[in-house]
């Protein structure tokens, strides 16, 4: 099935998405960066995609919903039990994205997208080599992550917000925090051609979150 162009054009053009018309789901964790990666992925042509690190399958399926043959991955099997309830008819596999690769998904995929799951793994650069893995050559990989600059960090220290960013006392959670700097110093580690950086969701100084993006020339 190709890409349905009118679905993924309005994701891509539409200013005012109605994302419940999507599906339901984790909206206001994902609806934020959907309208880059999209953009993203039509712009390099791509037909088969890897949700790295998709959780409850809403984003995969919503890949799925635009036309694209998406497979979800995540090393969590009570959100995936949760994935193919939800979506039977879709392909998630249980996988630790930091441990061993799997032959089944080395160059499979067109792009591979990492939706706010680069902070959760103690690994970042296996995390990065599994994906690369299961890229084809000349694939995109996206990575998106939550957004800590300068001037934010002051205004969750002014606003007593550090705690709820920074809650030691969570059972989970972010683990790292990626600046601009660091996430774009981990991807330029690797053999990735025109890395490209944007942030997304309010003003750039107090954004949401940052995607970051390249071409796999391995």
């Amino acid at each position: 099935m190709s890409p349905d162009r009118p679905m993924t054009d309005l994701l891509r053009d539409e200013q005012d998405i109605d994302f419940a018309a999507l599906d339901t789901g984790p909206r206001t964790i994902h609806a934020h960066v959907m309208r880059p990666i999209m953009r993203q992925l039509n712009q390099a042509l791509a037909h088969t995609v890897l949700d790295l690190g998709c959780g409850n399958g809403w984003f995969t399926h919503a890949l799925e919903r635009c036309g694209f043959e998406a497979v979800g991955v995540d090393h969590d099997s009570v959100k995936l039990a949760a994935a193919r309830l939800l979506y039977p008819h879709m392909r998630f596999e249980t996988l630790d994205a930091t441990q061993l690769r799997d032959s089944r998904l080395t160059n499979r995929f067109d792009a591979v997208v990492a939706i706010d799951v680069i902070d959760h793994v103690a690994a970042p650069r296996a995390f990065i080599e599994f994906a690369l893995d299961a890229l084809k050559p000349g694939g995109l990989l996206v990575v998106t992550a939550p957004y800590y600059g300068y001037i934010k960090n002051i205004a969750l220290a002014l606003t007593g917000r550090f705690d709820a960013r920074w809650d030691p006392l969570m059972e989970s959670g972010r683990i790292k925090f990626f600046s601009r700097a660091t996430l774009m110093a981990l991807l330029a580690e690797y053999e990735l051609a025109g890395l490209h950086f944007e942030t997304v969701g309010r003003v750039p100084m107090l954004a949401r979150a940052m995607v970051l993006s390249g071409t796999h020339t391995g």
